[in-house]
C-alpha cells in the first residue's frame, strides 16, 4: 500500500532525497506524476524541500493543452510553481526518423534538463512507477539487452530520482482516489500500435495469468541486478584519463571486466551501449593481437595496443610539423613541450638545418641503421601514441623522443658547457602515462 509513511521510508532507504534538496518534478497531468507531486508536497516541511513542477505539450495530441492546464492548477493549489514548454514531437519524429516515442522523449528529457540549468535545481524527480519497469524488463529483453542493461531504470541515476519505482499502478491509483487527486487520461496510452502499450495490455496481462504478482517477481528480479550492478562499478576501479576528447586507461587483465567497462563507458559518452557483435569482436581480437580497433559506430570505436586503450572518436593520422625558436612552450596535448635553458641539453654547433618538432612518419630511422618502428615495438609504445608523440629532429636525424629515444650525439658535455645550447622538456598533462 502506498502512503506518506511507507513512501518516506523507501526515499530514505535507497538515498533518493536530502534535507534542503531543490527538486524539478516531472508532470504530465496523467495519475503516476500527479501523485509524485503531491506526495513531495506532504514531504516538502517535513524535509525542506524546495519544488518546481514542470510540463511539457508534447504536441501529439489535439487537445494536449488541457492537460497543461490542468497540472498548472493543480499545482497552484499545493503553492507550487509550474513551468511549462511546447515542442512538436512528430515533426521531431519524421525529420530524424524516430518513433514518436523516442522522439517525445529525446524532447522531454531536453525540456527538463533546461529547466534543471535555468534554476539551479540539483534534482529531477520522474513517476515511472513499478509497471514501467516491468514493460521496460520485457521491452528490453525482446531487443536482446544484456543483465545490466535489462532495467533500463534505477531509482537513483546521477541527479534524476524515481521515488514511484516501487510501487505499483494500482497502488498508484487508491492512493489518487484516497486524496482526491484528478488526473487526465492520454488516449495514446490506451492504442497497441505504440510497443509498449502492446506489452501493457497485451503481454503483461499472459504473464499475470501465470503468476499474479508478476510485477513483485520482476522486481526482486531487478533489485538482484542493481545489487550486481553496484558490485560490478566497485570491481571497475579502473583509472581514466582524458587524452584529446576522448577516454585513455590500462586494459584490466580480465576480459569480462574489460567488456563491462567499455560497456559502461560507452553509454556514458553515447547514451547507448555498443552491440554485443562488436563486444564480441574485442573478446575474440584481444586473444591473437596485440593492436587492433573496433569501430562501433562510423569513426567512433575503441583502439586497444599493447595493454592500452582510447576510446572515442579515432585519432587522425595528421602530420605536424613546428620549426623550433628560443624559449617558447607548445602545447600538443597531452605533451607539453618547452624550449628553454632546461632539461635535455642539446650542443647547438651540432645541430644541422632547423630544429624542427614533428610526429612520427613512416620510414623514419634512428642513427640511420635502425627503423623507429622498431623501436616502438620493441618499447610496446600504443599505435595511437605513436601518432602524437612529439619527435624532436634536425633535417638529418631524430634527436630526443620523451620516454623512447636520446641521441647522446646531440648532447653537450661537461668540457662543451660553454658552447650555446638548447633545453628541451616534455611534461605529461594530468598525471598520464603510457
Amino acid at each position: 500500500m502506498l502512503n506518506k509513511e511507507k513512501f518516506l521510508k523507501n526515499v530514505k532507504k535507497w538515498d533518493l532525497i536530502s534535507k534542503n534538496d531543490k527538486i524539478v518534478i516531472a508532470v504530465s497531468g496523467g495519475v503516476d506524476s500527479l501523485t509524485l507531486l503531491y506526495l513531495l508536497y506532504l514531504l516538502r516541511e517535513d524535509l525542506d524541500l524546495d519544488l518546481l513542477c514542470a510540463t511539457l505539450d508534447h504536441g501529439i495530441r489535439d487537445n494536449s493543452q488541457k492537460d497543461v492546464e490542468h497540472v498548472v492548477n493543480f499545482s497552484k493549489k499545493l503553492g507550487i510553481k509550474c513551468v511549462t514548454g511546447k515542442v512538436d514531437a512528430v515533426k521531431y519524429s519524421v525529420k530524424n526518423k524516430l518513433s514518436i516515442e523516442e522522439s517525445a522523449r529525446i524532447l522531454r528529457y531536453q525540456f527538463l534538463d533546461k529547466v534543471l540549468k535555468d534554476t539551479g535545481f540539483n534534482k529531477l524527480a520522474v513517476a515511472h512507477n513499478l509497471n514501467d519497469l516491468v514493460e521496460n524488463v520485457l521491452f528490453r529483453l525482446t531487443r536482446g539487452a544484456g543483465p545490466f542493461g535489462l532495467p533500463g531504470m534505477k531509482p537513483k541515476n546521477g541527479n534524476i530520482i524515481r521515488p514511484l519505482l516501487f510501487y505499483t499502478k494500482d497502488e498508484i491509483m487508491n492512493f489518487a482516489f484516497k486524496h482526491n487527486i484528478e488526473y487526465v487520461e492520454d488516449e495514446t496510452n490506451f492504442d497497441t500500435v505504440y510497443t509498449r502499450n502492446f506489452i501493457r495490455r497485451e503481454i503483461i496481462p499472459l504473464f499475470k495469468k501465470l503468476n499474479p504478482n508478476f510485477e513483485n517477481s520482476v522486481m526482486r528480479l531487478v533489485e538482484n541486478i542493481w545489487e550486481l550492478d553496484d558490485f560490478v562499478d566497485r570491481k571497475l576501479n579502473i583509472s581514466v584519463f582524458n587524452l584529446r576528447g576522448r577516454i585513455y586507461f590500462e586494459v584490466p587483465e580480465d576480459i569480462y571486466l574489460l567488456i563491462e567497462f567499455v560497456r559502461r563507458l560507452t553509454i556514458k559518452l553515447k547514451g547507448k551501449a555498443p552491440d554485443k557483435e562488436k563486444l564480441d569482436r574485442i573478446k575474440k581480437t584481444i586473444k591473437n593481437k596485440t593492436t587492433f580497433k573496433v569501430s562501433f559506430w562510423n569513426n567512433f570505436g575503441i583502439e586497444i595496443s599493447y595493454g592500452k586503450a582510447l576510446l572515442g572518436e579515432f585519432l587522425p593520422n595528421d602530420n605536424f610539423e613546428i620549426l623550433i625558436s628560443q624559449n617558447e612552450t607548445i602545447d600538443l596535448d597531452p605533451f607539453v613541450v618547452k624550449i628553454g635553458k632546461d632539461g635535455i641539453i642539446i650542443n647547438k654547433e651540432k645541430i644541422k638545418g632547423d630544429l624542427v618538432l614533428r610526429n612520427w612518419r613512416n620510414g623514419d630511422r634512428i642513427q640511420k641503421d635502425k627503423k623507429l618502428k622498431e623501436l616502438f615495438v620493441n618499447k610496446k609504445i600504443p599505435s595511437f601514441i605513436r601518432r602524437i608523440i612529439p619527435i624532436l629532429c634536425d633535417r638529418e636525424e631524430i634527436i630526443y623522443i620523451p620516454k623512447i629515444y636520446l641521441n647522446k650525439a646531440y648532447i653537450c658535455k661537461e668540457n662543451e658547457k660553454n658552447k650555446d645550447f638548447v633545453g628541451i622538456s616534455v611534461q605529461l598533462k594530468g598525471g598520464f602515462l603510457f
